[in-house]
């Protein structure tokens, strides 16, 4: 099995390159062990992983041009591309910079307070609501879903569908405090095209972006806040 895996290090390389490597092949070798193959036997290449299966995201990058989870995605017996995350600084070889995406997110996460929550505030609890908290829950915040994302490419204004699910999870939180519509559309809620490219290269099948936008623009639009150049 022939992987080919482009490599950079800034503080060396003028620019990206190409280095290609033979890997026994096995049924259901994943692109990870292929790797980790070429790490331990080959050459010392760097890529991130924890988890291998689907829960942290950090082996998130571009097999055979398609954003994935190097830890559950199987190769056939041929020959396979492997290339850092698109849309993100390289920082290594197949390690990219997600940092500042990241920190947007977790600011976004923090659960806002104005008061000491109360006991009839705790038993009001809505089920509705608390499925599609769960199911945000499942996020590993790889940061794929941002890296294909047609709106983030064209206008900075948005915030991009990793950052916006973290808006959407205080939105449907009843113990947050803080307008979580307004923040959506201040984050570009209407830059979204709703073409769906987020939930495609989604792993987390409990996770439905376009579920949770809609939810936000009928707020938004509930309350007048629609921009009057959104369609």
């Amino acid at each position: 099995m022939k992987i080919t895996v482009t490599r950079f290090d800034p503080s060396q390389d003028a620019s990206p390159y190409e280095q290609s490597f033979e890997v026994p092949y096995r049924d259901n070798i994943t692109a990870l062990e292929a790797l980790m193959h070429i790490y331990e036997n080959e050459e010392p290449i760097a890529f991130d992983y924890s988890c291998h299966g689907r829960s942290c995201g950090r082996c998130a990058m571009m097999v055979d041009g398609e954003p994935k989870l190097a830890c559950i995605t199987p190769l056939t017996d041929g020959a396979h591309d492997i290339a850092p995350l698109e849309g993100y600084p390289v920082l290594h070889d197949l390690i990219v910079d997600k940092t500042q995406r990241h920190l947007a997110t977790s600011a976004r996460y923090n659960r806002v307070r104005f008061d000491d929550l109360n006991r009839d505030e705790i038993n009001q609890f809505d089920m509705g609501a608390q499925e599609k908290v769960y199911s945000i829950e499942w996020c590993t915040r790889c940061g794929r879903c941002s890296s294909v994302c047609p709106a983030m490419q064209t206008s900075a204004d948005y915030v991009g569908p990793m950052t916006m699910l973290a808006t959407a999870y205080r939105y449907y939180d009843p113990y947050d405090q803080a307008d979580r519509v307004v923040q959506a559309v201040q984050d570009g809620l209407y830059r979204c095209i709703l073409c769906g490219k987020c939930t495609e290269v989604c792993d987390s099948a409990e996770i439905d972006h376009l579920t949770y936008w809609n939810d936000l623009r009928a707020a938004a639009e509930e309350r007048g806040l629609k921009p009057r150049w959104a369609k």
